[in-house]
């Protein structure tokens, strides 16, 4: 008997990497392409684990989007909040950008860690 797929499991497998390479168009800029394969490749098999029901998929996604939520969380508060010192301003891309990421990666969160997603992984 084969599993019912929900369209909702494919576009999280393809699109599962945007919440964590959303960066600021300089900082992007400033990192080596080569540097990007490498998540790149991670989330293409992550994400070919998650369209074929592997438990282990599900487990890493909610853990690295989890995890992406307190970086950001953490990093967006050091470079957003300004700081008393001149010549410190407020980094609003980031701000923005980490505000996507982080509404990306909860909703990702909330559908793959739904009791009825979380039967298709076991079953």
């Amino acid at each position: 008997m084969t599993k019912r797929r929900p369209a909702l499991i494919l576009i999280i497998a393809v699109l599962q990497i945007v919440p964590i390479i959303l960066l600021p168009p300089e900082i992007l800029r400033s990192i080596n392409r080569v540097l990007l394969l490498v998540p790149v490749a991670v989330f293409a098999v992550l994400g070919w684990a998650l369209y074929t029901f592997r438990r282990l998929a599900r487990t890493l996604t909610i853990f690295l989007q989890g995890l992406n939520i307190v970086v950001r969380v953490l990093v967006t508060m050091s470079r957003v909040v300004p700081s008393r010192a001149e010549g410190t301003p407020a980094d609003v891309p980031l701000f923005l950008t980490s505000l996507v990421a982080i509404i990306l990666s909860t909703l990702i969160l909330y559908y793959v860690d739904k009791p009825d997603m979380q039967l298709l992984f076991e079953a």
